[in-house]
């Protein structure tokens, strides 16, 4: 395998923990090595090594050395073989896990660029980096063996073109089957989104449950916002709440109406096709009122120039969200934008309050769940975020 040589910049920014280097960053050329070509890294006058992969035609500006780990491997298929078990192994030691979950998270579990969730009928993988490409049909091998699942994947178009990988006809894929905190779920594959499911805020859905189990008072009437498939009400519902509607302007009313089948709940929630902030701002008009609410928007934000802009929707939101609640309401304010941190998010619901008068008491902090396995707060990795309050 071939060794690179760091610069000096390139070693302090791995012994600083970067996960990825520039093509300065090495004393040679990269541009006639091959896309997704595995190498170690080296410093000049050390024995210490790191094992990476590369992608010359990502332009300099942006990160095109991958960091893995400083290990020495007996070949690159037995080190992805490896970091496969290993992370299914970790999800495994967590109950409800092993027929539902993200089976492997990127960089955090050792192949940036390799996204796999596991459902109860399937596996769907997203792979999004050269030197994970290489080794595609290997991956689908191993995973199906480790799972007996049938995997499938579903490439991001966008996500590709920025590594310059070969776009691939569709694969035909099934409707996949959830299971999560033992409640289920069923998506039709011409509606699924992302990689199918949004298992990162899992935990705070199972605290979101016992939260309200606690209450001496259970919440009555509660409500969904952008719902997708329902399953921050379906997980209220099951704690106690009587009725949940659910608001998307997307056409999830099957998979709403499945989940309340599935989980025993047909007669206590409604659809509602509409976009949020104009089902916010009706339900004001009509002096509508509800106990729980239950607010998970997807980003605000696919860039750090769109931050404030990000930050200006969520203060809209938040306060159309606070008018709608009942006095002593539950509220689950959540975001998954990256560029948005947990003291921005924190701040802006606190503003949204003092502009609507309202007093909020916070009695939960979330992030995301433990098949997204992160360090700490600060990593790249980390972007979910979930604060419960109760409305005085």
């Amino acid at each position: 395998m071939r060794s690179l040589i760091l610069n000096k910049n390139g070693l302090n920014k791995i012994r600083a923990r970067h996960k990825e280097l520039k093509a300065s960053d090495v004393d040679e050329s990269i541009k006639s090595i091959p896309p997704g070509e595995w190498c170690y890294l080296k410093p000049k006058d050390s024995e210490e090594k790191w094992l990476a992969f590369l992608n010359p035609l990502i332009d300099e500006k942006f990160s095109c050395i991958h960091i893995l780990q400083s290990i020495e491997i007996l070949s690159v298929e037995d080190y992805i073989s490896r970091q496969l078990k290993a992370a299914f192994e970790k999800r495994l030691q967590f109950n409800n896990y092993k027929d539902g979950c993200r089976l492997f998270y990127g960089a955090s579990d050792g192949l940036p660029g390799l996204i796999v969730d596991l459902f109860s009928n399937a596996l769907i993988t997203q792979i999004n980096t050269a030197g994970v490409d290489k080794f595609r049909n290997y991956i689908k091998i191993v995973l199906e063996e480790m799972t007996g699942k049938k995997n499938y994947f579903l490439d991001n178009k966008k996500y590709r073109e920025k590594e310059f990988l070969p776009i691939f006809d569709s694969e035909l894929l099934p409707d996949i089957e959830v299971l999560e905190n033992t409640l289920r779920y069923k998506i039709r594959a011409e509606v699924i989104q992302k990689v199918g499911f949004y298992y990162d805020h899992r935990e705070n859905r199972f605290q979101l449950m016992s939260i309200l189990k606690r209450l001496k008072k259970m919440p009555e009437i509660g409500v969904d916002l952008f719902c997708y498939t329902g399953a921050w009400g379906i997980n209220a519902l099951s704690a106690g709440v009587s009725h949940c509607d659910f608001v998307d302007q997307g056409d999830f009313k099957p998979e709403v109406e499945l989940a309340l089948k599935l989980n025993s709940f047909a007669d206590k929630g409604a659809f509602f096709r509409s976009d949020v902030f104009k089902f916010l701002d009706d339900s004001i008009a009509h002096h509508k009122k509800y106990d729980v609410i239950l607010c998970d928007p997807p980003a605000f934000a696919k860039s750090h120039s769109q931050k404030d802009q990000a930050l200006e929707g969520y203060s809209k939101l938040h306060r159309k969200v606070l008018r709608v609640a009942s006095s002593g309401a539950l509220i689950a304010f959540s975001s998954c934008t990256h560029y948005v941190d947990h003291v921005e998010f924190q701040k802006n619901i606190l503003e949204a309050s003092y502009k609507e008068n309202k007093k909020i008491n916070l009695v939960y902090v979330g992030i995301q769940g433990w098949d997204h396995p992160i360090t700490t707060l600060g990593d790249k990795s980390s972007y979910i975020k979930s604060y419960f309050y109760i409305l005085e």
